[in-house]
């Protein structure tokens, strides 16, 4: 089962590749390049788990594996209860203040739900003396609570992005605050 579980991270490294490509993750860093972070540090994560897995991996009692599935669990719903409130917010925030919501968010948001509410959540009832399976349930929730939580961070980025694109102050998230109006830069430039 130690092998399956290391084949499950090596195999989530091209996923989450293709599924920052398919949320168009790629084309977005181009403009917007703290979303390098998110890509990046998802990444970390999926190949230190495996890190993990090889050099400290072993079957423990299913006891101590079904608890361990409990404490992902709680972190899922903390996730899941994060992201809801992020759409939310933003819906509120954009609808009123710009009256429409960037649709690369939606996508973000979309894609963490389905990866922590898809992938995470789902019950697999596997029989009590079996803790080798509740090993490899436990790091396949793994995975798919580390790619929702980094869409809904990638999600939060673009959100960002498009708030201060629309807002009247300039703040670069890659440099320090420029809070002038807009329309007074040329004036202070001028003087």
């Amino acid at each position: 089962m130690l092998t399956l579980v290391v084949w499950i991270y090596v195999l989530a490294v091209p996923l989450w590749i293709g599924i920052w490509w398919s949320a168009t993750g790629f084309r977005l860093m181009r403009d917007n390049k703290l979303l390098a972070l998110p890509f990046l540090l998802s990444l970390a994560y999926v190949i230190g788990n495996a890190i993990l897995v090889v050099g400290f991996g072993g079957l423990s009692e299913a006891t101590y594996e079904e608890s361990r599935t409990i404490f992902i669990t709680d972190r899922g719903m903390i996730a899941v209860q994060a992201t809801a409130s992020v759409l939310i917010v933003a819906t509120i925030v954009y609808g009123l203040s710009i009256r429409r919501v960037p649709v690369h968010f939606i996508r973000f948001m979309v894609y963490a739900f389905v990866a922590l509410l898809g992938i995470m959540a789902p019950i697999l009832w596997i029989p009590a003396q079996e803790a080798e399976f509740f090993f490899v349930l436990r790091h396949v929730q793994s995975i798919g609570l580390n790619f929702g939580l980094f869409l809904c961070v990638a999600g939060i980025v673009v959100l960002l992005q498009g708030l201060l694109r629309h807002g009247d102050a300039e703040v670069s998230l890659m440099g320090g605050l420029h809070d002038v109006p807009r329309g007074q830069d040329r004036e202070r430039e001028e003087r």
